[in-house]
């Protein structure tokens, strides 16, 4: 069965210069996660796998002021929350959200 769900979270990451806030739109398809990230007026993808809990892992690409970071990161979500940590080269973020309204095909 290919089940696919579209969700979108207003998110927080807590970052050493502060909380930044943005947007996660995520698509899950069966055991697939992929996600943009829109913080910092950037958009960021990351892709990874999920379980049927909401564990997942994730990886990609944070763009900051100065550079382009390579990031891992794992969490769990649900239609209405999203908690995950990504390390990004040696730093770690935590990124909070609350789930916004369910939307259509963003990724």
């Amino acid at each position: 069965m290919n089940e696919q769900k579209h969700l979108k979270y207003n998110i927080v990451m807590n970052t050493t210069i502060g909380n930044k806030t943005g947007t996660l739109y995520a698509k899950v398809a069966d055991d697939t996660l992929t996600c943009v990230i829109i913080i910092m007026k950037n958009e960021n993808y990351f892709s990874g796998i999920i379980n049927s809990y909401g564990k997942f892992k994730i990886h990609g690409h944070l763009k900051t002021l100065t550079n382009n970071i390579e990031c891992d990161g794992e969490g769990y979500l649900d239609d209405s929350t999203i908690t995950f940590t990504l390390n990004a080269e040696g730093r770690k973020l935590i990124i909070t959200g609350t789930s916004d309204v369910k939307v259509g095909d963003y990724i």
